[in-house]
């Protein structure tokens, strides 16, 4: 359960930093065609006027929410799914009587008798 869960954050915090990752490369060519436009049409004039620009939008901030939770609920139900899975158990290489080596392989656990 504690793997499922930790599995989980990775799943809600990858998705997460993906999308900021790909917005900030998308704001950072945009910048950097405008600047590109501006220092072609700039005219020397020194502008010290403050402007507060706001970070990100709270719109983007609910999207990614949104999307993170999405996989991390989807990923921690499909690692709870235990009913298609057989019980197995790893039987290591050995060598069998006549020598030759028998390669390690999983085999289907036997059913505990009560």
């Amino acid at each position: 359960m504690f793997r499922n869960l930790l599995v989980s954050i990775v799943f809600f915090i990858g998705p997460a930093l993906l999308l900021f990752i790909a917005r900030n490369m998308v704001l950072i060519g945009l910048l950097w065609l405008k600047n590109r436009h501006k220092r072609e049409l700039e005219h020397k004039i020194i502008d010290v006027t403050p402007i507060h620009n706001h970070i990100h939008p709270n719109w983007f901030v609910i999207i990614v929410v949104i999307i993170s939770l999405t996989c991390a609920v989807t990923v921690f139900i499909e690692l709870q799914k235990t009913d298609d899975v057989d019980p197995q158990q790893y039987v290591p290489a050995y060598t069998d009587d006549s020598g030759k080596i028998i390669p390690g392989h999983w085999e289907p656990k036997a059913p505990k008798a009560d």
